[in-house]
């Protein structure tokens, strides 16, 4: 008599796949992320430029007018030089139009005013383009007609945000002519970017600072490696992170298994690289209220 079989009967139902981390579940989990920390990044920004704005007028604006122009130079050493009106009145321009272009600006990028106020979006970004070419061209004339502080290679990253501001400017206007929307969001969002280039580079270098003091920096001519790095993240690198945005956009129209992993791997880069940028906005925001701002203003 055979002895009973100890092995467990044979099923025939399919065994459940294991989960492969590049199905698409992945990629949702990893969209969901990436757009909820796009909307992070953005909120944090739009808090920075509020704060910023806030300064302009209360600084700028209102000493202006209650103790004149000249006033200005306890904001920046350079805003007003002795008998140059052409120069005054640059930096007056470049100045007080910024605060309705980074207005402007911000408006332009969110979706629900570009959907159901597209009459108010086509003529708000007419404005917006004019202003940002206006003060970019207004800033590179008094950085070489004043100069500022820093080394030429400083000069240099910060002249080529103006200069990206025309050609964002230029190719953003051209592919709306020729009715290619996603073309125009893509050079918009570089010239979103490049607008805010001042801006970028005064809270990275004020969340430095607050973490790391002056290392890095020579405070008598403000030189060193970490401005140059500073430079680099607040002029190049939104551009290359722009790239890699639009770079998920298009792969991620292609339904293609092999491209599953790419767009899911770029947006957790992104992701992560977002997680930080907004971080270091509200840290370098925190110090450059309480630093230079705020100090400047009741003084």
């Amino acid at each position: 008599m055979l002895a009973k079989s100890t092995l467990a009967p044979v099923s025939l139902k399919p065994e459940t796949p294991t989960p492969d981390p590049l199905t698409p579940t992945t990629l949702s989990a990893a969209s969901k992320l990436y757009d909820a920390i796009q909307k992070i990044a953005f909120s944090c920004l739009l808090i920075a430029q509020a704060f910023f704005v806030s300064y302009l007028i209360a600084g700028y604006g209102f000493t202006g007018v209650t103790a004149g122009v000249s006033q200005w130079n306890r904001f920046n050493s350079t805003a007003y030089v002795a008998g140059d009106s052409l120069g005054n009145a640059m930096y007056a321009a470049h100045v007080l139009l910024a605060i309705v272009m980074i207005i402007g600006g911000s408006l332009q990028l969110i979706p629900a005013i570009r959907r159901n106020y597209k009459t108010f979006h086509k003529y708000n970004g007419r404005l917006f383009v004019t202003l940002a070419c206006s003060i970019s061209l207004a800033g590179m004339y008094l950085l070489l007609s004043r100069g500022t502080v820093g080394n030429p290679l400083l000069h240099g990253l910060t002249a080529f945000s103006g200069v990206m501001v025309i050609v964002s400017s230029f190719f953003a206007i051209r592919a709306i002519r020729n009715a290619n929307v996603t073309l125009h969001q893509r050079w918009a969002l570089h010239l979103f970017l490049a607008a805010n280039g001042v801006l970028f580079f005064r809270l990275f270098i004020f969340a430095w600072m607050t973490l790391f003091g002056t290392l890095g920096i020579n405070t008598a001519d403000f030189t060193g490696p970490a401005v140059i790095s500073v430079s680099v993240l607040s002029y190049v690198a939104p551009h290359i992170i722009a790239q890699l945005i639009w770079v998920v956009k298009v792969t991620a129209t292609d339904r293609a298994t092999d491209n599953t992993n790419r767009v899911s791997l770029l947006k957790h880069l992104i992701s992560v690289t977002l997680l930080v940028v907004s971080a270091v906005f509200i840290i370098g925001l925190f110090g450059l209220t309480l630093g230079s701002w705020y100090p400047a203003v009741v003084a």
